[in-house]
């Protein structure tokens, strides 16, 4: 599974994907995969959680009472 994780350093996240270029990524912007793991550790960015389709509601029957005498 993918990770996906939301800068939310105010200065945005600096690091070397690419091994020695380093590149800044701004804050607010959305990344994925190892850059995304690495502003997580560093507590640069909050995961993104994917929301599936809403469970469905079933429908439940009124439990069965005897009738009183």
């Amino acid at each position: 599974m993918t990770v996906t994780a939301k800068i939310t350093a105010k200065d945005g996240y600096r690091c070397a994907p690419r091994g020695s270029t380093i590149e800044t990524i701004p804050f607010g912007e959305i990344v994925t995969g190892q850059i995304a793991e690495w502003a997580l550790a560093d507590k640069a960015a909050s995961r993104m959680v994917k929301k599936g389709p809403a469970p469905e509601n079933k429908a439940r029957r009124p439990r069965e009472t005897k009738a009183g005498k």
